[in-house]
């Protein structure tokens, strides 16, 4: 089931996917993903980004990959470096306003337990992974990231419901520390094949951080305490890969957030190449 690396991820929507490759094969990716924001949540209330008008914007280089240990079990990763800027309303990036670094690791292990295949039922997979912080500062509105080390576990089914349609969704539990609050996170994505290999895929993705986090602006918030926030946020988005060989895509993925709290209003723009073994 080749077509269904199509409808496993694009470069604005990370995560796992039921569908495994096949024992000794996998995947490598490679992408440019760009976010920008002029205005963000203040607790459920959007605004202009404080700062006379200013801008957040971070551009990051993500490579992630997966490989079959055999039919039921894969093996996946994601490493990147990111740079974000918070530019002022007359367009000037300041150096203590400006991060680089490494941003959070992430691997983790899929057990799949339902192969639509040979079952009739979706294929039905779990995933186990582990979180590592990146090496960036925290305590700033654009922080890379929250700097907390954790778990999360999900569950993932997915189907192709025709020939050249499917249907894939994840839900699961994220746990870091350093006080950051806990969420529940869930995927969701359609995709069609497309004559070519062409494919396409409408993505939405939810987080929801525990009611236990903190609000900009609230009781006991301070900057240093940004990492404390709770942070839910909403992302709807369409993918488009296309290939180049037998072996290799080429990936262009739009996605923006539509409804948030205590995060940037971002529109996220990215582009990939794929390479398949």
């Amino acid at each position: 089931m080749a077509a269904a690396a199509v409808f496993s991820g694009s470069t604005a929507f990370a995560g796992g996917s039921p569908w495994l490759p096949a024992p000794g094969g996998g995947s490598v990716n490679i992408s440019l993903v760009s976010q920008n924001a002029g205005d963000f949540y203040l607790a459920a209330e959007k605004m202009p980004t404080p700062g006379g008008g200013a801008t957040l914007a971070q551009q990051t280089v993500w490579l992630d990959g997966v490989y079959g240990l055999s039919d039921a079990v894969s093996l996946d990763f994601r490493v990147g470096g990111a740079r974000s800027d918070f530019i002022t309303g007359e367009g000037i990036p300041t150096p203590r306003e400006n991060f680089t670094g490494l941003a959070d690791f992430n691997a983790g292990v899929v057990w799949r337990v339902a192969d639509e295949v040979t079952s009739g039922l979706p294929s039905i997979a779990f995933r186990a992974g582990a979180i590592f912080a990146g090496d960036y500062r925290t305590g700033y509105i654009n922080s890379l990231g929250d700097g907390g080390n954790g778990v999360e576990l999900s569950a993932m089914a997915g189907k192709f419901v025709a020939d050249r349609v499917a249907l894939s969704g994840e839900l699961g539990y994220r746990y870091r520390n350093n006080g950051i609050p806990s969420d529940i996170f869930g995927r969701f994505s359609a995709g069609v094949l497309l004559g070519g290999g062409v494919g396409l895929s409408l993505n939405y993705e939810a987080v929801n951080a525990s009611a236990s986090g903190l609000d900009i602006g609230g009781p006991g918030f301070s900057p240093d305490r940004f990492p404390e926030l709770q942070e839910d946020i909403q992302l709807l988005g369409a993918s488009v890969t296309f290939p180049m060989s037998e072996r290799t895509t080429i990936g262009l993925s739009y996605a923006s957030v539509i409804d948030g709290r205590n995060t940037a209003a971002a529109r996220i723009i990215g582009v990939s190449f794929g390479y398949s073994f």
